[in-house]
């Protein structure tokens, strides 16, 4: 659980979520307009997609959060995790794989080259599933600017250091 504090009320946060997030901020307002913040608010819940406004990422780092008042102000409490649609595809190949190899040892033959089929897309989906810190440095980056407060979630050792100095 990620949290992003905010000297904003929860109403004056949501609004600034809304303007900041509004398809009309990016609309002539940069030079390179290929990617992009994408977000969907219903009530206080909020998501948050980085990706071109023409096409649909599949895998993109998706940031699902909720906006809640605090003692001082208010924070955007979230995760990062991928859409249902990324999980639902990783489960659907590894679930094929695994009755192939289960069909094919039931018959009696060699299962070697469908476990390693079935061994690699377990790899290969839990990388496509893998969100990674950059990804969510960009993320907390523009959520900072949401909340006008800047933090230093997901910067590396070497960047906190840099910093400091």
């Amino acid at each position: 659980m990620h949290i992003f504090e905010s000297r904003y009320s929860k109403d004056e946060l949501i609004k600034c979520w809304d303007e900041f997030t509004s398809p009309a901020r990016f609309a002539g307002t940069d030079d390179v307009m290929d990617l992009i913040f994408v977000s969907k608010r219903k009530g206080n819940k909020v998501r948050l997609v980085k990706r071109a406004r023409s096409k649909r990422d599949p895998f993109a780092c998706v940031f699902y959060g909720k906006i809640e008042s605090a003692e001082k102000g208010s924070v955007i409490r979230g995760f990062f995790a991928k859409s249902l649609i990324d999980y639902f595809i990783v489960a659907v190949i590894i679930l094929l794989f695994a009755y192939m190899s289960y069909y094919i040892s039931a018959r009696g033959d060699s299962t070697a080259t469908v476990d390693a089929l079935l061994g690699a897309s377990v790899v290969f989906g839990a990388l496509l599933l893998y969100n990674t810190r950059s990804t969510k440095r960009k993320y907390a980056e523009f959520i900072s600017r949401v909340t006008d407060i800047e933090n230093d979630k997901f910067l590396s050792k070497k960047e906190l250091r840099d910093r400091d100095n």
